[in-house]
C-alpha cells in the first residue's frame, strides 16, 4: 500500500505509531497462535499492513526536518548512517533472539519483537507537535485514500515532474530476484541437518557485515560513475550468491554469503540515496512509498518464483537461477537509465 499518501497528510510521525501498533499486535497473535492458522493468517494481514504504513515515513521525515534545520543539508551520508545503526541494534537483538530465547522457546523471540516494536512510541510522540497535520482518524482514511488516487491531474503531474524517480525506481527492481530468496531463506539453508538452532552465529556475521556495508556506502556515493558501481555490486552480488549455493563446504558458503551481505547492504543504501535525489516537489513520502510498493509486489514474484523453484528442486538451484535472472534484468535496466538520462556510466 503507498502509505506516503497518508503520511503527507497525516503526518508521518502518526503514520509510524500506528504502524508501530499495528506490527506489534500482528506479533502477538503469532505469539498467542493456538495452531488452526487463522491466527498465523491475521498476524500475516497485520504486520504486512504494519510494514506498508511504514514505508518511507522515517526516511522521509529525517530529510525533511534536516532540510528544515538546515536548507544545506547533504543526504549522502543519512542513509548510510541510519542503515549502520539500525543493523548494528539488529546484531545484537538477532543473536539474543535466534541463538539464547529460540533455543528455549520459539516463540520468545517474537514476544520480544512486539514489545520492541513499542519502544520507539515515546520518542516519536514527543515529535508530534513539529507536524502540522491532520488529525489522524480511522474513518479519514478512506476519504483520503479516494480524494488522492483518483485525483489523475494530481498522480499525471508527480509523474510529470518525477520521470527519472520512476525511471530509476523500475531499473532497480530486478534486484529484487538477486536478494529475495537468500534473505528470506538463509536461516533455513544453513540450518537444514542441524537439531539446534545454530544460525544465531551466523547471524553475527551478517550483521556485522550489513553495518560495515553501510559503511562503506558512504564512502561509495562520492564516486562519479555510480551506475557502473552499482552494476559492479550486482555482479559480485548475484556471484556469492551462485557460488555460495553450489559449494559443497558448509564454512565456505557461509563466508561467501558473508561477502553478499556486506556488498549488499552498501548496494541498497546506494540506490536508495540515489532515489531520493530523484525526487521533484513535496510529495517525498507519497514517491518513496509507491517505490517500496513496486518493491514489494517484485519482492511478492520473486518469493513465487523462488518458492516455486526450491519445492521443485532444490533451494540452492532456485538461489542460483534467480540470481543469474536477476543480474540479466538489472543490467538491462542500468543501460536503460544511461540511454534515457545520457549520464555517464
Amino acid at each position: 500500500m503507498p502509505s506516503g499518501i497518508l503520511a503527507d497528510k497525516f503526518g508521518r510521525i502518526n503514520v509510524f505509531i500506528l504502524s508501530c501498533l499495528t506490527r506489534s499486535i500482528g506479533l502477538l497473535f503469532l505469539f498467542f497462535d493456538t495452531g488452526d492458522g487463522w491466527s498465523l493468517i491475521i498476524s500475516a494481514i497485520l504486520t504486512a499492513l504494519g510494514d506498508s504504513l511504514y514505508s518511507g515515513t522515517l526516511d522521509s521525515w529525517f530529510i525533511e526536518k534536516a532540510k528544515f534545520i538546515d536548507k544545506n543539508y547533504q543526504i549522502n551520508n543519512v542513509f548510510s548512517l541510519t542503515t549502520s545503526i539500525s543493523t548494528a541494534v539488529s546484531l545484537i537483538s538477532g543473536f539474543i533472539g535466534a541463538q539464547f530465547l529460540a533455543n528455549i522457546n520459539l516463540g520468545y523471540p517474537i514476544l520480544a519483537g512486539a514489545i520492541l516494536l513499542l519502544c520507539p512510541i515515546p520518542f516519536a510522540w514527543s515529535e508530534k507537535e513539529l507536524e502540522q497535520r491532520s488529525q489522524l482518524r480511522i474513518e479519514d482514511f478512506k476519504q483520503s485514500l479516494s480524494t488522492e488516487i483518483i485525483n489523475l491531474k494530481s498522480i499525471k503531474a508527480i509523474i510529470r515532474n518525477n520521470k527519472n524517480f520512476f525511471l530509476y525506481s523500475l531499473s532497480f527492481l530486478p534486484i529484487t530476484l538477486i536478494v529475495t530468496g537468500p534473505y528470506n531463506q538463509w536461516q533455513l539453508f544453513f540450518q537444514q541437518g542441524l537439531k539446534t538452532v545454530q544460525t544465531g552465529w551466523i547471524l553475527i556475521g551478517v550483521n556485522f557485515l550489513g553495518v560495515l556495508g553501510a559503511y562503506i556506502a558512504g564512502y561509495l556515493l562520492k564516486m562519479k560513475r555510480q551506475i557502473m558501481l552499482l552494476a559492479l555490486l550486482s555482479f559480485i552480488n548475484a556471484g556469492t550468491i551462485i557460488f555460495a549455493s553450489s559449494v559443497g563446504v558448509r564454512i565456505l558458503a557461509i563466508m561467501l554469503f558473508w561477502v553478499h551481505v556486506l556488498f549488499t547492504s552498501s548496494d541498497e543504501v546506494v540506490r536508495y540515496t540515489i532515489l531520493h535525489k530523484q525526487v521533484n516537489g513535496a510529495k517525498r513520502t507519497t514517491l518513496i512509498s509507491i517505490n517500496n510498493t513496486l518493491n514489494a509486489a517484485g519482492t511478492l514474484t520473486a518469493l513465487g518464483i523462488n518458492g516455486w523453484l526450491s519445492d521443485a528442486y532444490s533451494i540452492g538451484l532456485a538461489w542460483t537461477i534467480t540470481a543469474i535472472a536477476g543480474l540479466l534484468l538489472t543490467i538491462a535496466g542500468y543501460l536503460t537509465i544511461f540511454y534515457v538520462t545520457k549520464k555517464s556510466l
